[in-house]
């Protein structure tokens, strides 16, 4: 996962809460620009400089599944990890590659096309995939990736709230749970919470690889007020904006420990971080969870989250030797 980004220029910021309901309902990883006859891309190129309001615009065509894409767009010093597939001019389709290397990708079509691009150009080792499900499995395949082993192989459901709808856990309600913005005390704590968040959830090993990655985005992630402890008397659960834009996050990284778990903690430390969003101009939030989490998508839907699609995964180790690009 990524530190959030600081929203370093002026794109779009109003989606997608303009057309917020018919989002909720439609597929937001079916491009306008995927329809018949529209598929095949006549350029794959780096992202040049002037065009990141274009394909900011792209993004925002997929709003609830580009939040990752779209904060790392506004992420200064980034323009060369960025590649795009475009069509009689028109972009449909783009992927980056994070710090963390991962592949980010909204490419409802050449998604291996455009990962390559990136993938040659970065100087980065390739850490996995992440965007909606078809596309993270066909830019595996595309790049030749299908028999490398995985540390994690996930598929998730993706899910969307307008915070205008979110319903309030009694408990935060009446006060005898609270959340705040986490502060520079906290680190070791939430250093330790990411790492077990990271073995559980993400599948990675144990190590020095594990503590160094895990203090790194905790560092990141603190100075932005992007961090959430909720206490009850004392910390009992985290999470965090994985994404951040002016009117809309992505939560992320909701850690219970096993032993506080099935009190409504990870809940309850969703709606906190959401209802201080709010107060900032946030109006929308988006988060996803394994398929074979019933107990979480439980909860989440009980805040109001609605499913608008899918999301996947795709994380390969250090370890592995992987083919050039």
């Amino acid at each position: 996962m990524m530190a959030v980004a600081v929203d370093t220029m002026k794109y779009s910021a109003t989606a997608p809460t303009d057309h917020l309901d018919k989002r909720m309902t439609d597929n937001p990883t079916v491009s306008h620009a995927a329809r018949p006859g529209s598929t095949t891309p006549t350029s794959i190129s780096l992202l040049s400089s002037g065009s990141e309001a274009e394909l900011d615009a792209f993004l925002a065509e997929h709003a609830y599944s580009s939040m990752y894409l779209r904060s790392e767009l506004r992420r200064s010093g980034n323009r060369p990890d960025f590649a795009v597939a475009r069509r009689d001019g028109r972009i449909i389709a783009a992927a980056a590659q994070a710090a963390t290397g991962m592949i980010l990708l909204q490419a409802p079509v050449a998604a291996g096309k455009v990962a390559r691009a990136v993938l040659k150009t970065s100087g980065r080792r390739l850490a996995g995939f992440f965007g909606p499900l078809a596309q993270v499995q066909a830019a595996r395949h595309e790049v030749g990736l299908d028999a490398v082993p995985l540390l994690k192989d996930g598929r998730e459901d993706l899910f969307a709230l307008k915070l205008a709808d979110m319903v309030m856990p009694a408990a935060l309600a009446e006060k005898t749970i609270t959340c705040r913005v986490a502060v520079d005390a906290d680190f070791e704590q939430l250093v330790a919470w990411r790492a077990a968040f990271r073995q559980a959830v993400l599948g990675d090993l144990p190590g020095e690889h594990l503590l160094k990655t895990s203090r790194a985005e905790i560092a990141a992630l603190l100075p932005a007020g992007s961090l959430f402890m909720l206490e009850s008397q004392e910390p009992v659960s985290c999470c965090s904006f994985n994404a951040r834009l002016p009117n809309m996050v992505q939560i992320g990284n909701v850690w219970t420990p096993p032993e506080l778990r099935g009190l409504g903690y990870s809940r309850a430390i969703v709606a906190g971080a959401l209802a201080i969003a709010s107060d900032s101009g946030v109006v929308a939030a988006t988060l996803s969870t394994d398929r074979g989490n019933a107990a979480a998508q439980a909860s989440y839907r009980g805040l109001g989250f609605k499913e608008v699609g899918d999301y996947a995964l795709a994380t390969i180790s250090p370890d592995v030797q992987l083919p050039d690009f």
